[in-house]
């Protein structure tokens, strides 16, 4: 029998986190998330109403650090190449520095019902939509060359995926140099071209 202890808001998030990054949220119990954390499963429903509430806050606190860490990179920046460089860097080192939680919110949005999945979405889009806009800019100024600036958008954003999948902490790039590499990346989707 699973001992009672007191447990924090935060270790129940991170449990569930990592449960479900590593085993899927139809995977998981809530059994299996109060065995993480050495406690009986009824002492979790102190902290969070569901295990539907849990996935959505994990998404929920992945999608505003992210458009945090965007609107922060962007600030005071006004050139577009340099803006959608610091665009896709930030979003490189969001990846590689929460692995677990860009795998929920990549794989287990199907399993969020409504409205917490519209939610998430929204929040994807306004995301993403800031990426398109600065491309769009650039192609309306000549500074890009891209018949599909949406199209070069999903390219950038799944850089973020590409860059999480071979990353190593220990290897022989630290995230910030993988980000900064893959930002220099996406100019060359864009087909930036830099000014004479």
């Amino acid at each position: 029998m699973t001992k009672s202890t007191a447990v924090s808001p935060q270790a129940v998030h991170e449990a569930a986190r990592d449960l479900f990054a590593s085993r899927g949220y139809r995977g998981t119990s809530m059994k299996d998330i109060a065995q993480v954390l050495a406690v009986s499963a009824p002492n979790l429903y102190n902290h969070v109403p569901s295990k539907q509430d849990l996935l959505y806050r994990i998404m929920d606190v992945a999608m505003d650090r992210a458009l945090a860490a965007l609107a922060t990179a962007l600030d005071g920046v006004t050139d577009l190449a340099e803006q959608l460089r610091k665009a896709t860097e930030v979003t490189v080192l969001d990846f590689l520095q929460n692995p677990a939680e860009v795998t929920v919110c990549n794989t287990e949005i199907r399993n969020l019902e409504e409205p917490f999945r519209q939610a998430i979405i929204d929040k994807r889009d306004a995301y993403s939509t800031q990426i398109v806009a600065i491309i769009e800019r650039g192609c309306a100024q000549g500074l890009f060359d891209v018949p599909e600036p949406r199209v070069a958008s999903f390219a950038i954003l799944e850089m973020g995926n590409n860059a999480k999948a071979w990353f190593h902490p220990g290897g022989q790039y630290t995230a910030t140099e993988v980000a900064a590499l893959y930002g220099t990346f996406a100019l060359r989707i864009v087909g930036h071209r830099p000014s004479s």
